[in-house]
């Protein structure tokens, strides 16, 4: 948590204008968004992963995923 509010700061403080400040907090807050959804999706899909296991199922491989949403591309 403290390097998020340490990049929101430093963002804060290299901008000139209003505008430019803006613009970037939200191309900052879109790019920890997507990594906190990376993060989330990734546990996700491990706990199913140990549900299958579970019922019997043999897990052979993982494959990455990539799901384009409204804050752009994810993959996990």
């Amino acid at each position: 948590m403290e390097y998020i509010i340490a990049e929101i700061i430093k963002t804060i403080k290299e901008s000139d204008t209003a505008i430019i400040r803006e613009t970037k907090l939200l191309q900052l807050f879109m790019r920890i968004f997507t990594e906190a959804l990376v993060c989330a999706l990734e546990i996700m899909d491990t706990e199913l992963v140990e549900q299958y296991k579970k019922q019997g199922y043999q897990i052979e491989r993982r494959d990455r995923r990539t799901i384009q949403g409204l804050f752009g591309t994810v993959t996990y």
